[in-house]
């Protein structure tokens, strides 16, 4: 199997013109499980009581809950840098559980659906990437900001 891939992408002023927003409003906004307030709160506290305990500024509360625990004999060292196969593929399916939320699909499904989907909002024969950069990102990201707003 070979996979080719080429990305170019666009100089100023060659930039796509993106589509108006290809779904309501209000399909933006994820369905939230817990109060935001609540979510907060209990981040900091993690957050503090990790920095107390292991107070170097080089660590993120990840890098040091992963020191901490050294002390459970049968747990893995997980990094960003340094995950198993196994460990990226249950990130995946978490994920795409979560966008494609039907339990009678395979994640290749699921994945292929979100393709499909992609193609009908933006048809014709444009590289994949092209199609994403016309539709544009809409979407507000875990700390209320989209980035479409940045650019």
């Amino acid at each position: 199997m070979e996979i080719k891939l080429e990305y170019n992408p666009p100089a100023p002023g060659m930039v796509p013109p993106r589509l108006r927003r290809p779904f309501k409003d209000e399909d933006y906004v994820p369905p939230q499980q817990e109060n935001h307030f609540d979510v907060v709160n209990e981040l900091v506290r993690l957050s503090v009581k990790l920095l107390a305990n292991l107070p170097d500024p080089s660590l993120g509360p990840d890098e040091r809950l992963e020191r901490i625990a050294r002390v459970v004999p049968t747990s893995q060292l997980q990094s960003a840098h340094r995950r198993s196969a196994r460990n990226k593929l249950v990130q995946l399916r978490r994920r795409l559980d979560e966008l494609v939320p039907d339990e009678g699909m395979t994640s290749e499904e699921k994945l292929d659906l979100l393709i499909a989907r992609v193609h009908e909002l933006v048809p014709g024969d444009a590289p994949f990437i092209v199609k994403l950069e016309t539709m544009g990102d809409f979407r507000a990201t875990d700390i209320g900001l989209s980035p479409h707003h940045w650019q």
